[in-house]
């Protein structure tokens, strides 16, 4: 059974509703273009990721005309303050000018960020974004590509001109098409926990330039805040992740006691290139087609 949601051709299909596809798909309403996200989720993410956005990301959010909106749910402009092991503050970095219009670090929040790209979409009744919608399996020829898509209903037939993989890091695009990632891992694992209520005087990244342990507090919108923390080699991941350590962690780096925690996970970070970003009528995209670690920001950027 068809999908009500889908039309039999469109020039652009994009697969993945994340930040990359959902900023795609604003500027392709922008130019005019009719297109087609597809998402096999229910809705856009609800858990913290990304938690930075800089200036160049800002000027695209611009083009899409959402720039105003996105800013309103931003820490605008904050820097980073490094201090010693005994708490001395012995460095910050602040930057002030604006070359590109913004300010150069602004802390966000991903599932905001997604939900105000998703909301923005209705401005443009040429596109299309059908959740619960899986791109089961493609095939393309010289003139365009056809998809299979699953749904509620059933599967749906789709022809495009255009495929753009927006689906991650674990591409099932990528893989289907061939292409290899190279890159390397870091070897360092990160304890990441995210707050609520945090309640930290600072707007600023702190930074504890501490050997034994080396810990980033970085700030967000309607108090919230990341810690990041380095695993040593000898720590096991469940063991970091037990709630009696990350609450001594969280003592020990300033955290403020009314906080609640929303998430905690280890993280090893990648850097990674796809071989090529297009194979015909098919291109990749975001994390599809590079990784970056998170470092100074620039994870999503």
């Amino acid at each position: 059974m068809a999908s009500t949601l889908l039309r039999p051709h469109y020039p652009i299909v994009i697969a993945g509703a994340g930040p990359t596809g959902l900023t795609l798909a604003n500027l392709l309403g922008v130019y005019g273009v009719d297109c087609l996200v597809l998402e096999r989720n229910a809705s856009t993410v609800h858990e913290p990721r990304a938690v930075s956005i800089d200036d160049e990301s800002l000027r695209t959010m611009q083009a899409a005309g959402l720039v105003e909106t996105v800013m309103s749910e931003t820490v605008a402009g904050y820097g980073s303050y490094y201090y010693s092991a005994s708490g001395r503050l012995f460095a910050k970095v602040q930057p002030t000018e604006q070359p590109y219009g913004f300010p150069r670090r602004n802390a966000f929040r991903q599932p905001i960020l997604e939900r105000q790209l998703q909301d923005g979409l209705a401005r443009f009744p040429q596109v299309a974004a059908a959740f619960r919608h899986e791109l089961m399996s493609f095939t393309q020829d010289r003139d365009g590509v056809s998809l299979r898509v699953k749904h509620d209903a059933g599967e749906s037939d789709v022809r495009c001109d255009w495929l753009v993989a927006c689906d991650g890091a674990s591409s099932g695009i990528r893989r289907a098409l061939g292409i290899g990632m190279s890159g390397s891992t870091f070897r360092e694992r990160w304890l990441i926990v995210d707050l609520e209520n945090s309640k930290v005087s600072s707007p600023h990244t702190k930074v504890f330039s501490n050997p034994k342990r080396p810990c980033i507090a970085l700030p967000g919108p309607q108090l919230t805040r990341r810690y990041e923390f380095l695993l040593h080699d000898h720590e096991r991941d469940e063991d970091m992740l037990a709630p009696d350590v990350i609450d001594r962690l969280l003592r020990e780096h300033e955290a403020a006691p009314e906080s609640r925690i929303v998430r905690t996970v280890v993280y090893t970070f990648h850097t990674r290139l796809a071989d090529r970003w297009r194979e015909g009528r098919v291109l990749l995209a975001g994390d599809a087609a590079h990784l970056m670690p998170p470092f100074a920001g620039q994870g999503m950027n």
